[in-house]
C-alpha cells in the first residue's frame, strides 16, 4: 500500500499531459526570466545625488548634463531596446542627507546603478552600503583613493586620485617653478586632508620642510582669516585643496591683502565659474586637469560637447563641470552597450572589467581590469589667465 501511494504520488507529479508532453506550467517555469532590480523589458533606473546648492552647488550641473544626455540617448531609441530613467537627489553638499538619498535610490526606487554622486566624505558616507548590496557604481564624483584602493568589486573610479594628483602638484612646484616653503589651504574632510597628506609626504621624501597648513569648514562663508594666515606663514607658494566657493574665495581674499604667492590647485576648481569667484586675483595660478580643455575646439571630441551643450543645455555653462558630467554619462551609455540586453549587475561589471582603452568618451584612454579600477593616472596643467584656462603643459605622470 505504501509503495502504492508513493507511486501515485510520483505520477501525479510527473505524468505526461494528453499529448504526451510535460505540463505548460513546468515549461512556463523553466522561461521565466529572473528578476533583476532596475531593468525591465523596457527601461533601466539609474540614479545620482550631489549638490543643487550649498557651498558647492556649482558641481550641481554634473547631475543636470548627465540627465539630459540620457534624454538624447532616450530620444534616439534608447540601449539595447530600453530607455533610461534618471533620478538625481541634491543632498546640498551634506553626508547625511547623502546616505538618505542613497537608501532612497537604492530602496525605494530600485535604481540598477548609480553614475556620478559628489562628495568625498559623501562617498566614504555610502561606500560600505553599495558594497553590500552590489549597487554598480560608475565614475564616483570624486578623487578619493579609498574607492579604489583596495578594490571594490561593483565601484569603477574614473577621475585622478587625490594623492597623485597633489603629489604632481608638489613636484611640479618644486621642479619647474622653484617653490621653496609651501601652505596648503584646505577642505577640513577626507578630501582636503589627502591632498595636504600627499603634499606633506612628497615635501618628506625630499628632506623638506612640512608645508603649512590651514583649512576650512564646509560651513564657512568668511575666508579672510585663511588668507591672512597664509600670508603669514611666509610661504612662496600655495596649493589649494578646496572646492569652488571657498577656494575661489580665499583666492579674492589674498588678493586684496596684496598677498600674491605662486598657486596651484586640485582639478576640482577646474570650470570658468571660478573666475566670477576669485576675481582677477586667480591670474597665474596653475589648475589640474584630466579632461581635455573645454574650449580646445581643435579637438573633435570637444567640439561635439560644445555642439550637444548648444542643442540640448543652451541654458547651463560650456566648462569643466559641464564637460565632466557628459564624459560621465558617455561612459555609463558604453558600459550599458557592452552590457547587452540580458541586463544583470553581474553582467554589467563583468564586462566593464573588460574595457581596455576605451576612446569614446572625453577621456582620453579608459581601462579596467578585474584588480584595477582606478581609472585615470595622468593629468596636465592649465594656467589662468584673463578670465580664461589656457594648457601649458603636456599630460604628465608621477616620477
Amino acid at each position: 500500500m505504501v509503495f502504492a501511494v508513493l507511486l501515485a504520488a510520483c505520477g501525479s507529479a510527473t505524468a505526461p499531459n494528453a499529448t504526451g508532453s510535460a505540463p505548460a506550467a513546468s515549461t512556463a517555469a523553466a522561461t521565466v526570466k529572473p528578476v533583476v532590480i532596475g531593468v525591465t523589458d523596457t527601461e533601466v533606473v539609474l540614479g545620482s545625488w550631489g549638490p543643487q546648492d550649498g557651498p558647492a552647488g556649482a558641481y550641481g550641473v554634473l547631475d543636470r548634463i548627465v540627465d539630459v544626455y540620457f534624454k538624447k540617448v532616450n530620444d534616439d531609441g534608447g540601449i539595447n531596446g530600453r530607455k533610461i530613467r534618471f533620478i538625481y537627489e541634491n543632498d546640498s553638499y551634506q553626508p547625511a542627507k547623502t546616505v538618505a538619498a542613497v537608501k532612497k535610490l537604492v530602496e525605494e526606487d530600485k535604481v540598477f546603478a548609480l553614475v556620478g554622486g559628489l562628495g568625498t566624505a559623501h562617498n566614504l558616507a555610502v561606500m560600505d552600503y553599495l558594497v553590500q548590496n552590489n549597487v554598480p557604481h560608475v565614475w564616483p564624483a570624486t578623487g578619493t583613493t579609498a574607492l579604489a584602493v583596495p578594490l571594490k568589486k561593483n565601484i569603477y573610479a574614473v577621475q585622478l586620485n587625490y594623492t597623485t594628483e597633489a603629489t604632481l602638484l608638489a613636484q611640479y612646484a618644486l621642479d619647474q617653478l622653484s617653490s621653496k616653503k609651501f601652505a596648503v589651504f584646505y577642505q577640513n574632510d577626507a578630501f582636503g586632508k589627502e591632498g595636504l597628506d600627499a603634499v606633506q609626504a612628497e615635501l618628506k621624501k625630499r628632506g623638506l620642510a612640512a608645508a603649512d597648513a590651514v583649512s576650512y569648514e564646509t560651513a564657512d562663508t568668511n575666508f579672510s582669516a585663511q588668507a591672512l594666515k597664509l600670508q603669514t606663514t611666509g610661504a612662496d607658494t600655495v596649493i589649494l585643496y578646496a572646492v569652488p566657493k571657498p577656494g575661489g574665495s580665499v583666492v579674492a581674499e589674498m588678493g586684496k591683502i596684496g598677498f600674491k604667492p605662486k598657486m596651484l590647485s586640485s582639478s576640482v576648481i577646474n570650470d570658468p565659474s571660478i573666475f566670477q569667484l576669485a576675481g582677477s586675483a586667480i591670474d597665474g595660478m596653475l589648475i589640474e586637469a584630466y579632461l581635455p580643455a573645454f574650449d580646445d575646439l581643435s579637438n573633435p571630441k570637444v567640439v561635439e560637447y560644445q555642439a550637444f551643450m548648444a542643442k540640448y543645455a543652451p541654458k547651463e555653462q560650456i566648462g569643466g563641470f559641464s564637460e565632466t558630467g557628459y564624459a560621465y554619462a558617455q561612459v555609463m551609455v558604453e558600459a550599458l552597450k557592452r552590457a547587452g540586453r540580458e541586463l544583470t549587475r553581474e553582467g554589467f561589471l563583468t564586462n566593464l572589467d573588460q574595457m581596455k582603452d576605451f576612446k569614446g568618451s572625453l577621456v582620453p584612454s579608459l581601462s579596467y581590469s578585474p584588480t584595477d579600477h582606478a581609472g585615470v593616472k595622468a593629468a596636465y596643467f592649465q594656467a589662468a589667465k584673463g578670465g580664461k584656462f589656457v594648457t601649458v603643459t603636456d599630460f604628465i605622470t608621477l616620477k
